[in-house]
């Protein structure tokens, strides 16, 4: 009852949109790439927190939504996130497009992802040339190091961004939330920034590299209120488990909204 609705076999249109669309951005990531290493070199020393970094990352990734005819992110209730605050910004996690899908943001945030993607030509330069931070899963010592940096980006007034779950969840639920982003917030005293995500599964499921759409859709990226630490006394578990409920609410909420409009194919009123 939980698992998503399993998409229909991806049509040979949709298989060669798809071989087209990775290694269109393979290319232009490394066009991208060296485009930028000349400016980096000359900003970087001006730009602690590395914002022309993730600016130029965000605008290859838009880039990609742009030259795609099979979908278009909606964006809403974007200025909750104020430019002036710092946030631990977590987000539900069930496609791998959920990363290209977040940048639709156009905000400045750093992620904290897994650190063999820093290992990857282009990409993970780019990755580290942002600022971003690397985890390697089930390694304490590298956990700590990570928080390290993630206080020190928050110090700055950088946004952390986040997968509580660590990994993509298999069903129209999220996976219970690790408890790392939530003891970063109350340890910082930084409010949680809560960040849904509906359509992503819907356009590129799980473990797929091949996209599943015959038809134009409207994935829907929207924020949620910020939420204080000091609301449950700095305490990580009670902040995990309020996030949690407030994230599935506003997620069942969302999914119903788009099936009352008439699914993912038809855009949000503006």
């Amino acid at each position: 009852m939980g698992a998503p609705p399993q998409p229909r076999a991806p049509s040979r249109r949709v298989k060669l949109f798809s071989a087209w669309f990775w290694l269109y951005l393979v290319a232009s990531l490394t066009v991208f790439w060296f485009a930028v290493v000349i400016p980096w070199l000359v900003i970087t020393p001006f730009d602690r927190r590395r914002r022309f970094s993730h600016w130029y990352a965000y605008t290859w990734a838009n880039h990609l939504h742009a030259v795609s005819p099979f979908w278009t992110i909606v964006v809403e209730h974007a200025e909750r996130m104020r430019a002036d605050q710092a946030y631990v910004l977590v987000c539900n996690h069930q496609s791998s497009g959920d990363i290209l899908t977040m940048f639709s943001l156009r905000k400045q945030f750093r992620w904290v992802a897994k650190r063999g993607l820093f290992a990857l030509p282009f990409l993970g330069w780019m990755m580290a040339m942002a600022g971003y931070v690397g985890i390697k899963r089930g390694d304490k010592r590298s956990r700590e190091r990570m928080m390290a940096k993630c206080r020190r980006q928050l110090e700055l007034g950088n946004t952390i961004a986040m997968f509580p779950e660590g990994t993509r969840s298999t069903t129209r639920h999220m996976r219970p939330f690790k408890r790392g982003a939530f003891v970063l917030a109350c340890e910082s005293n930084k409010p949680v920034l809560p960040v849904i995500m509906v359509g992503t599964h819907e356009t590129l499921p799980r473990d797929s590299w091949v996209f599943t759409l015959e038809r134009k859709i409207y994935p829907v990226l929207r924020v949620l209120e910020p939420i204080e630490p000091a609301a449950h006394d700095h305490d990580p578990e009670r902040l995990a488990d309020a996030v949690c409920e407030r994230m599935t609410a506003a997620i069942e909420q969302l999914r119903a909204e788009i099936e009352a409009r008439g699914g993912l194919e038809v855009r949000p009123p503006q």
